[in-house]
């Protein structure tokens, strides 16, 4: 082959090579690698030394593309690598691999392994099966944190996979499509550069844009089909989160366990106004036996209540309920999954709805033994009026027996200390009301809240807290109240749930976590029922949410609500509200529309007013714009003024585009025409120059057109004075 013909084919390759859509293809495969790289790497489930390695190899990769530097790995590399390898597997397994069981640091050891191959698979990608790995194992990451998480991280990082993941297919189709072709790609643009980036921005444009479509129309479908608590994944993604406090025994000081911590619970979102559920707490389960250590329920019978229509439940009325005054609430709940199947509500539940299944015990907690795993919603309708104080302080003491039997009980090894305190802090009281009342009162008022309480006995945390410690939780204020009201032969127990929460102003819900956990009092008044107690003074130091917490609950709130939970019932009630907004948005609309006409009909009058008495002047306006009218068809276009302007005031650098040329050949023919050359339509402008060459005028004339015909012809560049100069010598007759 001649040196030419290598030359060219050279200079080919380099500007197909430029063209190419390889190096996008590259990027957006490492940007689905990467984006499932850390979705998984948000649920927690990755060591910390293979997130580092995971992580640096990326930001490497990426670093490389952004210094156009390649840090590919050669064959040779890669081999040593695995070799190598094979004997740290062992090591892994039998060393730095950790798990209870072989089993467990196989499996370690195994992901290990799979994360160090597509660390080497990135630096060493390039056939296409190295590519379809990658893509391959993004995907699997996708999937397993797809199980793994409900989280609002995992609806953004699909979002962004999803993009990635299109730009990456688009790209991958023409890569194979140029490789397959017989024709050199060639671009648009002689530098390559620009070639590869005009490229790329279309490819951008066109992902971004298929896009943007198919999550428009994803959206749509994703609020027509509802979804179904059912299937494989569903089950493998229960994740159930550890909560102490709520089991039918739990030992004093347990529910400290979970006062520390921010995880969310619940959320519930109230009907009406936020500012009526102050105070109301969210009743868990009632205990109401204590041997000295530990509070437990020893009738744990649960009686299963019947739908009064689908997923819908009447609880029985409590003793008492003509009593109290009525207050109903309405709130939606939207549990998290938990280790425990009660169901949170204010105290008196009437209604619950949303459920499969729903049951109660003896000491009236709800249960949804269907389904606490995973996150679900459900609807109650609560009654908190309370007794009047009057009411409650002539209540009788004549218990029922069942209610003697079981509230009254003390455990045999109680510090006598506690009963002479309880009497000593009543003595002045005359019902049982008012010393229920003492106590509560003697304890916020006497005692310190902290989580580290000092000086608590195991093996007597009553006592202790009481006469030595004298400070703690709400465990040991609600323990501690709840046995001095059983010394008084007063009917008590204990009731551990959740306090109120944080209201969230944007989400307008409240948020209730693990920290917002609280143990109170129940107290028996015959003919009433039971009456809520709280003896637990306000935590000096409380845990105040952040700027950006409200913003962040919103978005987990949307995620869970329409995501995690959306159902039939969400439906429902979705097309209730376009129907309402439609709806409302008709009326507004009509009333403007109204008012608009008015106000024109009104604007119109007051025209024909003014014109009516104004004729003279809209007489003198019409015929101004006549007369402008007829100057302009006569004088030319707004283009032919402005090129007026232009020719007597140009500068010395101005010049003349050639879309003024015909403009600047009119001026030389309006010249000529003075001096009595008319130019025939049948001559060219150069065959007219010609007439002229035995004339004085003939050298400016040919001048004026060379310059004309190269202006118009040759897109060249003239000078605007030079041609006003030719004119000039051509009107004085030189």
């Amino acid at each position: 082959m001649a040196p030419t013909a290598q030359l060219a084919g050279i200079g080919l390759l380099k500007r197909q090579a430029n063209i190419s859509v390889q190096r996008y293809f590259e990027i957006s495969l490492l940007l689905m690698l990467s984006t499932g790289f850390l979705t998984i790497a948000t649920t927690g489930k990755l060591d910390l030394v293979s997130t580092i390695v995971m992580f640096v190899a990326l930001c490497v990769k990426f670093w490389g593309y952004l210094r156009a530097a390649d840090f590919s790995l050669t064959h040779k590399t890669v081999t040593r690598i695995s070799i190598f390898y094979i004997f740290f597997y062992g090591l892994d397994f039998l060393i730095f691999a950790s798990g209870p069981t072989a089993i467990d640091r196989m499996l370690a050891a195994t992901v290990h392994l799979v994360l160090f191959i597509t660390v080497v698979k990135i630096f060493s990608a390039r056939a296409d099966r190295d590519y379809g790995y990658l893509a391959t194992l993004s995907f699997l990451m996708m999937l397993a944190s797809a199980v793994l998480t409900v989280s609002t991280t995992f609806m953004v990082s699909f979002t962004v996979y999803g993009l990635a993941a299109i730009s990456t297919f688009i790209s991958y189709e023409i890569k194979r499509g140029m490789e397959a072709a017989q024709r050199t790609p060639e671009g648009p643009f002689r530098i390559p550069t620009q070639n590869r980036k005009a490229i790329e921005r279309a490819l951008l444009t066109a992902a971004s844009g298929l896009g943007v479509g198919i999550f428009s129309l994803a959206t749509v479908l994703f609020f027509i089909i509802p979804r179904y608590r059912t299937g494989y994944l569903t089950e493998m993604s229960m994740q159930a989160q550890n909560i102490t406090g709520f089991s039918e025994t739990v030992n004093l000081g347990d529910i400290r366990q979970i006062l520390r911590s921010p995880m969310v619970v619940m959320r519930v979102m109230p009907a009406g106004s936020p500012r009526s559920y102050a105070g109301v707490k969210w009743r868990g389960v009632t205990l109401n036996s204590f041997n000295g250590k530990k509070w437990f329920n020893d009738n744990a019978d649960r009686i299963t209540l019947k739908e009064q229509s689908y997923q819908q439940f009447l609880l029985p009325l409590p003793e008492g309920f003509q009593e109290r005054p009525n207050q109903p609430r309405r709130y939606r709940v939207l549990r998290a999954g938990l280790s425990t199947d009660v169901l949170f509500a204010a105290a008196e539940p009437r209604e619950v709805s949303g459920v499969r299944m729903l049951s109660q015990d003896q000491a009236g907690a709800l249960h949804n033994p269907g389904n606490f795993s995973s996150p679900f919603a459900y609807e109650v309708v609560s009654n908190i009026g309370l007794p009047p104080a009057k009411d409650l302080r002539s209540a009788s003491t004549d218990y029922p027996e069942e209610i003697r039997l079981v509230y009254l009980r003390l455990p045999h090894t109680l510090d006598p200390r506690v009963g002479e305190l309880a009497r000593t802090i009543t003595a002045p009281a005359s019902n049982n009301y008012d010393r229920a009342t003492a106590i509560q009162t003697y304890l916020r008022d006497n005692f310190k809240y902290t989580l580290d309480p000092p000086d608590i006995e195991p093996a007597d945390p009553v006592g202790s807290f009481l006469f030595r410690s004298k400070s703690g939780y709400c465990e040991y204020f609600a323990a501690a109240m709840a046995v001095m009201l059983r010394t008084l032969n007063i009917p008590s127990r204990l009731v551990n749930g959740f306090q109120t929460g944080t209201y969230n102003r944007f989400g307008k819900d409240f948020v209730v976590r693990a920290r917002d956990a609280h143990s109170w009092v129940e107290v028996y008044f015959t003919g009433y029922g039971w009456v809520p107690f709280d003896p637990t003074p306000p935590d000096p130091h409380p845990v105040l949410p952040g700027e950006w917490d409200d913003y962040i609950d919103t978005a987990a709130l949307f995620w869970n609500e329409w995501v995690i939970n959306y159902d039939f019932s969400h439906q429902v009630q979705l097309a209730r509200q376009i129907e309402q907004d439609s709806r409302s948005f008709q009326q507004v609309f009509r009333r403007r529309t109204q008012r608009l006409k008015h106000a024109g009909i009104l604007a119109a009058f007051r025209i024909e007013g003014w014109l009516m008495s104004h004729k003279l002047l809209v007489l003198a306006i019409m015929l101004g714009i006549l007369t402008g009218l007829i100057l302009t068809d006569k004088t030319g276009t707004l283009a032919e003024w402005r090129f007026r302007l232009a020719w007597k005031f140009a500068r010395h650098d101005s010049q003349v585009s050639p879309r003024q040329a015909t403009l600047t050949y009119q001026r030389l023919l309006h010249t000529l025409q003075k001096k009595g050359f008319r130019k025939p339509p049948s001559q060219t402008p150069r065959e007219f120059a010609l007439s002229f060459i035995t004339t004085p005028l003939g050298p400016g004339v040919a001048e004026f057109t060379r310059l004309y015909n190269s202006l118009r012809y040759g897109q060249a560049s003239v000078s605007l004075p030079q041609l006003r100069r030719i004119l000039e010598d051509i009107a004085k007759g030189k």
